[in-house]
């Protein structure tokens, strides 16, 4: 027996490294993409774009190794199913779960790791992420500007008609700002001539502020010569850290929960947000062991060991789980249903599936 697990071992190991492989450069193009324009138009620094490169890697994990596994399982399976060694298995009197044995202990552990990166590594690399990302921009805010387009400069919307690429000076802008104080319904105008960043102020020139109160009636209005724009608030660095549920470690996500649960007046809203971050990545994880007890009846049935008809399987139930996903977070996050049962609800009907096939190939 331990020759046929060293044998199945292998050849699953040897398809899920290509698989592996494969996924994350798929995912990773549109990445490399935006990373190269950072390098060669924007002039980033090449060593803070290899580790935003680096840092976006983890975010894939998720998806990524539950996918490979389910190739590497269907590639493996239809091989032993086309060659016909599955039929002298099961005629020697081996059962199907001790054919599958071998799999189901890579996919748990394989399951571990996803569930570690979920936990911890991959909110970690998110926020270092967002810091570098961040550290670019404020090196050299034009970076993210693009004439004729409104960008989002920290809760700022920037419009400029004319970038000058050499100099990094904007010509003809116009910033739309919500006040945090005042009962403000519009948001405050400002025109300017010109301007241009130093690291992270916007210096403007000839500006025009408008605000406007109810009814939309001009309120306030004036015209300076020039004007410093801070993008960065006073907080301290420890107040600006961990600001996004995708960068809080699991941990922390229910620590959040139970404190907002224990406040007087509780947001449900937030309860809400933080339940389907914290459900969706302990849930996505544990599709790493049912993508392979789905791929083996599947793997058996199909009986052939082309690469690209695997490759097709894979992707199929990939994209139909992902939409379920999805729809499940949609669900949640729109009080359909609850957190817990919206995002555990993907890996109920994939188990359903798993087991309906299990029996159904095993009456072959």
């Amino acid at each position: 027996m331990k020759i046929l697990h060293r044998y199945i071992l292998k050849d699953i190991l040897f398809s899920f490294i290509i698989g592996f492989s494969f996924f994350n450069l798929i995912l990773l193009i549109g990445v490399i993409f935006d990373l190269t324009e950072l390098i060669f138009i924007k002039k980033a620094a090449l060593l803070e774009v290899i580790k935003l490169l680096l840092f976006i890697l983890p975010s894939f994990f998720n998806i990524v190794i539950p996918l490979s596994l389910l190739f590497a399982s269907l590639l493996t399976f239809g091989h032993l199913s086309a060659e016909g060694q599955i039929t002298a298995f099961l005629s020697s009197g081996i059962s199907l779960f001790r054919i599958e044995k071998t799999l189901l202990v890579f996919a748990l552990i394989l399951s571990g790791i996803s569930f570690y990166f979920s936990w911890s590594i991959t909110p970690w690399c998110n926020f270092q992420y967002s810091q570098t990302y961040e550290k670019i921009i404020l090196a050299r805010p034009t970076i993210q500007i693009k004439e004729g387009t409104i960008i989002d400069l920290e809760g700022k919307k920037l419009y400029t008609y004319h970038l000058d690429s050499k100099t990094d000076r904007m010509e003809r802008i116009i910033l739309y700002e919500f006040m945090p104080q005042g009962d403000f319904l519009f948001p405050q105008i400002t025109i300017a001539r010109e301007g241009e960043f130093e690291k992270e102020v916007l210096k403007l020139k000839e500006v025009a502020l408008y605000r406007f109160g109810k009814e939309h009636r001009l309120t306030q209005q004036g015209k300076f010569d020039s004007q410093s724009i801070y993008l960065t608030d006073q907080l301290s660095q420890k107040e600006r850290e961990w600001k996004r549920n995708d960068e809080l470690s699991l941990s922390r996500i229910s620590q959040k929960i139970r404190e907002e649960k224990a406040r007087e007046n509780p947001d449900p809203e937030e309860i809400r947000e933080l339940g389907t971050e914290f459900h969706s990545r302990t849930a996505m994880p544990l599709a790493t062991i049912l993508f392979a007890l789905i791929a083996v009846p599947l793997g058996i049935t199909m009986k052939r060991k082309e690469k690209s008809l695997s490759l097709g399987v894979s992707l199929m139930i990939a994209i139909v789980y992902y939409v379920l996903f999805l729809a499940a977070r949609f669900l949640a996050r729109g009080e359909l249903l609850s957190p817990y049962l919206a995002m555990w609800l993907p890996n109920i009907l994939l188990g359903i599936a798993a087991v309906w096939l299990t029996a159904r190939s095993a009456k072959i």
